[in-house]
């Protein structure tokens, strides 16, 4: 196993200023599911406060922040008429779509693994801590899902996404390998609870918010509920998920497309964005400790 040191020394900046916005983001979303949404919000407050001061966001970037949120709170809480809600849901869209895609300027994201390499034959790979991507999540869970999605993570919800994941390995795992993007390859690198969290709560608590709680969930409502239609959300949904790893190239497109069907079919079945985040993470941990990581050099 190889891993290379050029990457930021996190475990010798453990009280660097710097993860503090981070740290209260994080608990922030925590907050979300288990605290009333003021408690999150004042803590949402002082992550966007904190990163301010420190500079990890400008004011252009509160300023998206600002439009973002607002955009979504008046689709969902305020009376408009129907067409009315139709451009606060795209503009609210475009804006998620932007800032979970760091396009849009204002946000300084904290840079923890640069250009790692997990193993010899294994692209270099990058992380950041991205407050824009999460912060979408943020505002989606509190003014969309905390309020209409009263299913809770419950033992038959953990059941059923981990029958889900199981099938979803047997399925992405061999079509990766086969492909040549990953092949087998154990380990444990020093950092990965640091990447666990990010991948948790930054990725796929963020992506699922978006496309399964927002996308899939808000055309679930739009649609005809009848055994054709009511599939459809599904597969825009992972339509939409599959074109946002466009980065990767198409094989990257592809397999996400294909991991998001079961990510969204969990939410489907169960109405719990933790059933999604669960599927989602999980099968990405496994890919991270025993196959290459983020793929097999080019």
């Amino acid at each position: 196993m190889l891993v290379t040191t050029s990457y930021y020394s996190y475990m010798a900046t453990a009280i660097d200023l710097n993860f503090f916005p981070y740290l209260f983001l994080l608990i922030s979303v925590i907050a979300c599911g288990t605290t009333p949404a003021r408690v999150a919000w004042i803590l949402f407050g002082i992550a966007s406060v904190v990163a301010l001061l420190l500079q990890r966001i400008q004011p252009l970037g509160l300023a998206w922040l600002l439009m973002s949120g607002l955009s979504l709170w008046a689709t969902t809480h305020v009376s408009l008429q129907i067409w009315l809600r139709w451009i606060g849901c795209a503009a609210f869209l475009i804006l998620a779509i932007a800032m979970s895609n760091h396009v849009l300027p204002g946000f300084s994201n904290l840079l923890v693994f640069d250009k790692v390499q997990f193993s010899s034959d294994s692209a270099p790979f990058s992380m950041y801590l991205n407050f824009d991507k999460m912060a979408v999540g943020f505002f989606i869970f509190l003014f969309l899902l905390k309020s209409h999605d009263k299913k809770l993570w419950d033992e038959g919800n953990f059941i059923f996404s981990s029958k889900v994941l199981a099938l979803l390995v047997i399925v992405m795992l061999p079509l990766a390998v086969a492909s040549q993007y990953v092949k087998f390859d154990p380990k444990l690198p020093s950092g990965a609870w640091l990447w666990a969290l990010n991948n948790l709560f930054f990725v796929a608590f963020a992506e699922e918010a978006l496309f399964r709680g927002f996308i899939q969930g808000g055309l679930t409502k739009v649609v005809p509920n009848t055994s054709l239609w009511k599939w459809v959300p599904l597969f825009v949904a992972s339509i939409f998920f599959g074109l946002a790893h466009y980065r990767g190239g198409v094989p990257y497109i592809l397999l996400a497309l294909v991991a998001g069907l079961f990510y969204g079919y969990a939410y489907q079945k169960t109405k719990s964005l933790e059933a999604a985040m669960y599927v989602h993470f999980g099968l990405n941990l496994i890919h991270f400790l025993l196959f290459s990581y983020p793929a097999l050099q080019d």
